[in-house]
């Protein structure tokens, strides 16, 4: 992630570029604000906590180390902003498509098509390590619960409206604090305040015992051997050199990554923490240009919005430079033989040598370098990316290079840090600061923007910004009903009750499920078992905030003739039309956002509303990035209107009471919500309903894949697959248990002491932790968009995948008890049939009955029919078929 090569660059470069810090500062109550991004941290806890992962995710161990490392960092005076990534980018999507295809679908491919004992081996196992598809959820969750008991300053949790690193880079200068991460994009990032980048992987903790505190009486307080002098016959035992230093070394231990030592817990142990700090102006004064630019460089170099690795080629038209975003751009830069330093080294040369030309310091220009002066920023672009090409200016064709800088400004401006207006400022300086919270918001929906440049408030007032026909008297309910949905989207949002991926159906209209381990020749668990469920939150989203709008026949048909022949350049059309002026207004409004109001004022009244009465009626459709065989491929899903599958349910939905309108889900009361959960869960029963809040999830998911499984098997009652996908009550009741059963660590097979103890890992089993974990993705999300979390929680913090598969193997007791009276019943109820008969062991008895009635039959068959030889049996067949 980040810059290409950067961050192998900073550690090459530590002795220059970095400082040490040392925590606990010498001043007790003096305290460091660090903001760490989220991603990054879950990454590192799974990595160096060491948890096995091919069994779908150790939940309740991932938490116990979330927390242990929380509470050391706030133990050595640390204030904690944790940032999080809000929806995907459109430009990030290439890759996306490229990381998930290598890290998660091939190597599910070279799993399955491994021996089991081969992949079984722990290097096996850690080279095609997956993230669990639970664990942002998991981490979201204990982080919540640790802020709740932790002082107000101490723990704070932020969902960014985009990319996270803009985002945290300028809450960071805001706090004037550290940020720690995984992600070199933070030493090109910069902001006011912003103290510096800090690599979660080199961090240090260390933890010294105090031998005074473990006295016992005997010997000295001052000397480091707290044993006693004598022993109990008398004598004094004497000691080594080497044993001496052996036992004074026990008194100090180091942490392995951010997990501090388990002797931290200890009486007397004394723990501290040191780090690297990486400054962006240290980075900008070291490639002796200006620390404004090294977004200009991080684009240049290579990052995540310009391109996919060396492995893929570099463009050869205009058309695939703008449309191809996995085209590597970098190989039109740099040459293969350069190292990424080198390139780095390369690019900065260019800039700081086009500078000195423009201001005239002497420096001789390049030789195919544009000779024009360098009066914007746009300018400064268009000479690095003429200096950097390696082909000659001549062989590119028109609107190539203009394309090349097109790409290169987009990745720059992903690099944009909000910062709010200074007149706004001195406004939002005067308001109470009660109204904008203890760490002084820019404003009521959002840390960093206004309302109106908000992203995540613009996205949630597509229906509330319409204008609608008819008298204001009528219209101002209408306008009321959507702010309310939208000011409780934007409160459960920044609360953690609404996940950030749901906002990729509202600002791109895509959805990216989350992909594990599962059966590569198997149709994919997300689009089997996650879509039906994801399809309900489609209809919900459209009916509380409205989904974008599909782009116009007639757009859609120019497109495709357009495509037809790709050789035609449209830039040859008209030489005069600037190919960068989209971006050039782009900026402009970024400058001057009154221009934007003012504009959005001319249209008359009436054509909004015909506008939005055609949006309304046209279908919506979401574009799902799924697994397809061994590729991540895009599929259309059209939303299905929330009226019409009402009716499917047969649930009538309240109406407002002035306009008669149909009211958005989350403006329901709660028990309509309740049910609108249970039966798009296809459980809405008296013995379901009425579980407590804590299990009902689980039970609905379980409900939920044995239907589905169920009904797959039904439509294809010939296919000998389907009928095997089907549940066992046994395999049921083994995820209840593991669930619901408390854990205790002495005892279960995934404690430390036991953790030799290998469990056979089984291609089935994995597919059904597949199909649970693609039923907890989408019914989450189902979750949030009616507004039904906190107050009905998915308890994934308590699945174990290594207990699950422990279970299913007969590994650990199965704990039957736990899993009946009204728990089981749940599960029961309505599924008597969906649950797979498992075949019954016969007795040797009726085997051998069996085998003799068998040898009996084939003997007597053999009595009676007689093979028939010669012609005349060949004449009797032909007198048999006349006959």
């Amino acid at each position: 992630m980040g810059v290409h090569g950067l961050t192998t660059y900073l550690r090459e470069h530590k002795p220059i570029l970095s400082r040490t810090v040392h925590l606990p500062l010498q001043h007790p109550n003096e305290s460091v604000p660090i903001v760490i991004d989220g991603w990054s941290f879950i990454y590192e806890v799974v990595h160096c906590g060491n948890l096995p992962w091919v069994y779908g995710g150790e939940y309740p161990e991932l938490a116990q180390l979330i927390q242990q490392v929380v509470r050391a960092w706030v133990g050595v005076g640390i204030n904690l902003h944790f940032v999080f990534d809000g929806p995907y980018p459109t430009l990030k999507f290439p890759t996306l498509v490229s990381r998930v295809t290598q890290n998660h679908i091939q190597n599910s491919l070279l799993f399955f098509r491994t021996s089991s004992v081969a992949r079984s081996t722990p290097r096996f196992l850690h080279e095609t390590a997956m993230l669990p598809p639970m664990a942002y959820s998991v981490c979201l969750d204990t982080l919540t619960t640790m802020a709740s008991k932790l002082p107000p300053e101490k723990l704070h949790i932020h969902i960014a409206d985009e990319e996270g690193d803009p985002y945290a880079v300028a809450l960071a200068g805001r706090l004037q604090a550290y940020i720690a991460g995984r992600d070199s994009d933070f030493v090109v990032l910069n902001a006011e305040g912003y103290q510096g980048y800090i690599p979660l992987d080199e961090m240090v903790w260390i933890s010294t015992h105090n031998p005074a505190a473990n006295w016992d009486g005997e010997g000295s307080v001052y000397s480091v051997d707290t044993e006693a002098d004598v022993n109990d016959d008398g004598f004094k035992p004497a000691r080594s050199g080497k044993k001496r230093q052996k036992r004074n070394a026990i008194h100090q231990q180091a942490g392995h990554g951010i997990l501090p030592p388990n002797e931290s817990s200890e009486l007397g142990a004394q723990l501290s923490l040191s780090f690297i700090a990486y400054s962006p102006s240290t980075l900008a004064s070291h490639l002796e240009i200006p620390a404004s630019l090294l977004p200009l460089l991080g684009a240049l170099v290579g990052n995540d919005f310009t391109g996919s690795s060396d492995d893929s080629g570099p463009p050869t038209t205009a058309v695939d430079i703008r449309t191809n975003r996995r085209a590597n751009l970098q190989r039109l830069f740099f040459e293969r033989q350069l190292t990424l330093g080198q390139r780095i080294a390369r690019v900065a040369g260019t800039l700081k040598e086009i500078l000195a030309t423009a201001f005239g310091q002497g420096a001789a220009p390049h030789k195919k370098r544009v000779k024009k002066q360098i009066g914007s920023v746009m300018d400064l672009i268009d000479a690095a990316v003429t200096a950097l090409l390696l082909r000659p200016l001549d062989t590119f064709a028109t609107g190539e290079r203009e394309a090349i800088v097109e790409r290169v400004v987009e990745a720059t401006l992903q690099y944009a840090v909000p910062k709010p207006p200074e007149e706004d400022m001195d406004s939002i300086s005067e308001q109470d600061e009660g109204e904008r919270g203890h760490l002084n918001w820019v404003s009521d929906v959002c840390p960093l923007h206004l309302p109106e440049s908000c992203p995540l408030f613009t996205s949630l007032s597509r229906l509330a910004s319409q204008q609608l026909p008819g008298p204001s008297e009528s219209i101002k309910p209408v306008e009321g009903m959507h702010a309310s949905v939208r000011r409780e989207y934007i409160a459960a949002y920044r609360r953690g009750c609404l996940n950030p991926h749901i906002f990729d159906a509202l600002q791109s209209a895509t959805s990216w499920p989350w992909i594990f381990l599962e059966d590569p020749d198997k149709e994919c668990v997300q689009r089997s078992i996650g879509r039906p469920i994801r399809e309900w939150v489609y209809a919900v989203l459209d009916a509380s905030v409205g989904l974008p709008s599909p782009p116009a026949a007639e757009d859609a048909e120019e497109d495709e003739e357009e495509d037809e022949d790709e050789l035609i350049d449209v830039v040859e059309e008209d030489d005069d039309v600037d190919p960068l002026a989209r971006l050039r207004g782009a900026l402009k409004e970024l400058d001057d956002p009154e221009l934007d109001e003012e504009g959005s004022q001319e249209p008359p009244l009436s054509a909004p509303s015909v506008s939005s009465t055609l949006a309304s009626s046209r279908l919506k459709i979401i574009t799902e990035y799924i697994r397809r065989g061994t590729r991540l491929a895009p599929e259309e899903v059209t939303v299905t209107p929330l009226a019409e599958m009402l009716k499917g349910i047969s649930l009538d939905g309240p109406v407002h009471p002035q306009t008669s309108l149909p009211l958005p889900p989350p403006l329901w009361p709660e028990n309509l919500r309740r049910t609108l959960l249970l039966s798009a869960m296809e459980s809405n029963h008296p013995a379901v309903a009425s579980l407590p809040d804590d299990r009902l999830m689980a039970v609905l998911v379980l409900r939920f894949v044995v239907h589905r499984m169920h009904v797959r098997a039904q439509e294809n009652p010939g296919v000998k697959e389907r009928q095997m996908e089907r549940w066992s009550q046994a395999e049921a009741r083994a995820f209840l248990a593991c669930m619901f059963t408390p854990h205790d660590g002495s005892a279960e097979i995934a404690s430390e002491d036991q953790r030799s103890v290998a469990v056979p890992i089984q291609e089935r089993h994995i597919q059904l932790v597949a199909q649970l974990s693609a039923a907890l993705h989408a019914a989450e999300q189902l979750l949030h968009v009616l507004l039904l979390a906190p107050q009905i929680a998915i308890p994934v913090r308590l699945f174990s995948g290594l207990r699950f598969h422990a279970l299913l193997t007969g590994s650990t007791a199965s704990h039957e008890k736990v899993v009946e009276g009204d728990l089981w019943r749940a599960c029961w109820e309505g599924l008597e049939d969906a649950y797979a008969e498992l075949p019954q062991r016969k007795s040797k008895k009726e085997k051998k009955a069996m085998a003799a009635g068998a040898g009996a039959d084939v003997s007597r068959a053999k009595g009676k029919t007689k093979r028939p030889t010669g012609a005349a049996s060949m004449f009797g067949l032909l007198g048999d078929a006349e006959a």
